[in-house]
């Protein structure tokens, strides 16, 4: 199964208005909450691992997880503290900039005995998506990391840094601990703006292509409308242009790549079989291309319609065979 430790939030979008009161759709949202409902919606057993709020806005995540048949512990989803709450603006190219609430909340309060617990009971643990906010914030982040370098046996860890600057008080001690997580992950999923704050003033091509081989790991690197590129631990490159269609915004975009990437990933077993090890097989060029053209059709699917909506297996095979 795909495990995500990460956080789920409301995500409050501004609606566009010239009128000095403004007005916000909510929707049920986060990076690791989004990834774990894309990678669902495309028929994979997926496991969400993180805390929630007893609070109204907990209750609404905890109907979606169960609306989109992701499995989640009871144990994590009635915790005092209150929800993760993220405010978001869209720019002329329906690019999101977001503040968020999250001082105190449930989702960075996840401890590592909690954690643990949780992974343990599950014993099919294939791959684990980790990143964003639950790993730039305290306490929770010391947490996550130890928590994996405790369990065993050890999943694949897929990293999504989804860096969001304005949560990050301690540049220095974040860029410690995401080379501390680049250290545990055999996959890791960039974006230009990632690069852009992790590595200032570098070429993200050629810094994608140096990390891949300082960490012996894939890298995905995305670009926005440029696409995305494959660079694997053993220096091949694999390209994909989007697929384009109308955007309505780009929220979860990052997200929904992730969670159908694993999802074509883990149903043609390539992190490992029933009753093995996990263990990444061998992933060939003609492979990654397929992975990295599904994933980019769910993503597009997701930027046009509102908010992080993520698409069915059926949705993705359809626009596909349209093309």
């Amino acid at each position: 199964m795909i495990g995500v430790i990460g956080e789920a939030l409301i995500d409050f979008i501004s609606k566009p208005s010239k009128l000095a009161t403004v007005s916000f759709d909510s929707h049920v949202g986060g990076c690791g909450l989004n990834a774990a409902t894309a990678a669902s919606l495309q028929g994979s057993p997926v496991g969400f691992i993180g805390k929630l709020s007893n609070d109204m806005f907990g209750m609404r995540i905890l109907e979606h997880l169960v609306d989109n048949q992701v499995m989640f512990d009871p144990a994590l989803c009635a915790a005092k503290q209150p929800s993760l709450l993220a405010f978001a603006s869209l720019d002329e190219q329906k690019k999101a900039s977001y503040a968020f609430y999250w001082k105190n909340s449930a989702p960075v309060s996840l401890d590592k005995d909690e954690l643990l617990a949780v992974m343990q009971e599950h014993t099919d643990l294939r791959v684990v998506h980790i990143g964003s906010l639950v790993l730039a914030l305290e306490p929770g982040c010391h947490a996550i990391l130890a928590a994996l370098k405790e369990y065993e046996p050890r999943p694949i860890i897929f990293l999504d840094p989804n860096v969001r600057p304005a949560v990050i008080d301690d540049r220095q001690a974040y860029l410690e601990r995401m080379q501390e997580a680049f250290s545990l992950a055999s996959l890791i999923k960039l974006s230009d703006e990632d690069l852009a704050y992790l590595h200032p003033h570098q070429d993200v091509k050629k810094l994608a292509r140096k990390l891949a081989a300082e960490y012996s790991a894939h890298i995905i690197l995305t670009l926005g409308r440029g696409g995305s590129i494959w660079f694997t631990a053993e220096g091949g490159e694999v390209s994909m242009p989007i697929i384009d269609l109308p955007v309505i915004d780009t929220v979860g975009a990052g997200d929904t790549f992730s969670g159908a990437l694993l999802s074509y990933l883990h149903e043609r077993d390539c992190f490992g079989s029933d009753g093995a090890l996990p263990t990444l097989g061998e992933l060939d060029e003609h492979l990654i291309k397929d992975a990295l053209r599904w994933a980019s059709a769910a993503s597009a699917i997701n930027c046009s319609r509102r908010g992080c909506d993520p698409p069915t297996k059926e949705e993705v095979q359809t626009l596909l065979s349209s093309l």
